[in-house]
């Protein structure tokens, strides 16, 4: 009986792990991904080590910022965890990459904004893997990308309310005669 239970549950327990998808992360919208990020930049990757940190990431990379978009562009260097235990999470970097990254803080390091989906490779001048109004994937030139950020940081900066009308003057009331 044992045998017979096994036999049937070992191939759909691997059917199950077979069909399951590598894009079980969630894909955040660029204007989300600007909202979140502490720090948005052009980098170059200076330096990659292995290193645990507190069991959640198993990467330091260490990046060289080029353009700072938004953020604190006096850092000269960026200590960035990596290789993420999430599951699905992709989250890696190689020396001498070329990037367009959105990070926030952990502890006194960063980490990229929805791990992989935070981080576009450069190539010349072109970011690789940018997505459009509807999540699409395209190439587009860093300049369209960088008006592109700004665009949405001042609109975060600046909200304005579609219903929201500009204040009317008042009028001036006239002081009662006696």
């Amino acid at each position: 009986m044992r045998k017979v239970a096994l036999v049937i549950a070992l191939p759909l327990a691997l059917l199950t792990g077979m069909a399951q998808s590598r894009n079980c992360l969630r894909i955040v919208p660029i204007d989300e991904l600007t909202r979140q990020a502490i720090l948005i930049a052009r980098v170059k990757v200076h330096k990659v080590e292995k290193s645990t940190y507190r069991g959640e990431y198993s990467q330091l990379a260490v990046l060289t910022p080029v353009d700072v978009i938004d953020g604190d562009f006096t850092l000269k260097e960026l200590n960035v965890l990596a290789r993420s235990s999430v599951r699905c999470a992709e989250d890696n970097y190689a020396k001498d990459e070329e990037l367009l990254v959105f990070l926030e803080p952990e502890d006194s390091l960063f980490h990229t904004v929805n791990y992989q989906y935070g981080a576009f490779p450069i190539v010349g001048e072109v970011v690789k893997g940018w997505r459009d109004k509807t999540n699409k994937l395209v190439d587009k030139p860093y300049a369209e990308v960088r008006a592109e950020i700004q665009a949405c940081i001042n609109s975060a900066h600046n909200p304005k309310s579609e219903t929201e009308q500009p204040p009317k003057p008042t009028r001036a009331v006239k002081p009662p005669q006696p």
